[in-house]
């Protein structure tokens, strides 16, 4: 791509509401795929539209973007998370001041883009209310000092609060759990509503060792990419 025109880059720096919605996501969910932010925010508008702004966003030091393996073999998928202009606008009070600790600038591990891209799905059904309590497990390791020896528990891949002051976990699994990874799963989340992100047709396995909930299945190669 050629360079972004000069009066372009400078409208980046002039956040709209629905870059602050974007930037706001990203602080919550970590990492989006560029489907599901043009899914969310131009859903009728063609995908250079969505990517245009996404990369002026980025030349302003607001956003990173990254391409990744994607599950189907020879497949790749876009990425963005937050670049350091964008943590402190999240966490200030011009944003959601949202806590530093728990606000990344790194999409995560190689191996754990795609599951937490899936898991992340989950947030955009939710209500405003509800997206605000969302936490990944990264956050959540952070806030129950898990890193610290704290708590013991068995920490989903996110949870959120429901309407009704209900906690709900969130676990994903991109095919690859065993049925022991299942059997402690299902054990460590044992009387919480859980909702279980899995490809179509996994969820049988899931349930074959104990999973209860709800079932968000996906179609590998769509999406998320």
């Amino acid at each position: 791509m050629g360079a972004v025109p000069r009066k372009a880059y400078a409208r980046a720096k002039q956040l709209t509401v629905r870059d602050k919605n974007i930037l706001t996501d990203l602080a919550r969910c970590r990492v989006l795929s560029v489907n599901q932010i043009r899914d969310a925010y131009w859903p009728a508008a063609k995908e250079r539209t969505c990517t245009d702004r996404l990369e002026q966003l980025e030349k302003a030091g607001y956003l990173k973007g990254h391409t990744v393996g994607a599950e189907k073999p020879g497949t790749f998928m876009k990425i963005y998370c937050l670049d350091t202009k964008g943590k402190r606008w999240a966490t200030s009070p011009e944003g959601p001041g949202l806590d530093r600790s728990i606000v990344f600038i790194h999409p995560g591990k190689s191996n754990e883009v795609i599951h937490q891209i899936r898991t992340n799905q989950v947030y955009f059904r939710l209500s405003e209310s509800e997206k605000a309590t969302w936490r990944i497990g990264d956050a959540l390791e952070i806030e129950h000092g898990v890193f610290k020896g704290g708590s013991g528990m068995e920490v989903p891949d996110a949870s959120y609060t429901s309407e009704t002051g209900e906690e709900i976990l969130v676990e994903t699994d991109c095919g690859k759990y065993t049925p022991t990874q299942i059997k402690e799963k299902v054990s460590g989340f044992a009387g919480r509503k859980t909702v279980w992100v899995c490809p179509a047709g996994r969820e049988f396995t899931l349930t074959k060792y104990g999973a209860q909930g709800e079932f968000l299945t996906y179609h590998p190669g769509a999406g998320g990419n």
